[in-house]
């Protein structure tokens, strides 16, 4: 009886300890960002970061872009400004 009693108390104990850490490591993601687990260099730069998602994305106007405009990311001056500096020819919706 005592040894189930035990193996009882190590799994609250680590169930517990799981809870813990999944409340812990949550409080620094922005379930709002999708892209708040990758570094800003990362995203912005690296082999599937921004150029790859525009790229592979349906519709990256009607699904990017309204979300960068609402959380003041950068609007189409912003945009269009990178997209020059790289030679990269695109129209974007008008705010």
């Amino acid at each position: 009886m005592e040894r189930k009693k035990l193996v009882r108390s190590v799994i609250t104990l680590g169930l517990l300890a799981a809870l813990a850490a999944v409340i812990i490591l949550s409080q620094n993601h922005d379930p709002s960002n999708p892209h708040s687990t990758i570094a800003k260099e990362t995203w912005i730069n690296g082999p599937q970061g921004h150029g790859y998602a525009v790229n592979n994305n349906q519709q990256p106007a009607k699904q990017c872009y309204p979300c960068h405009i609402k959380k003041g990311l950068g609007g189409q001056s912003y945009c269009q400004s990178c997209h020059d500096q790289s030679g990269v020819k695109v129209s974007l919706p008008q705010s």
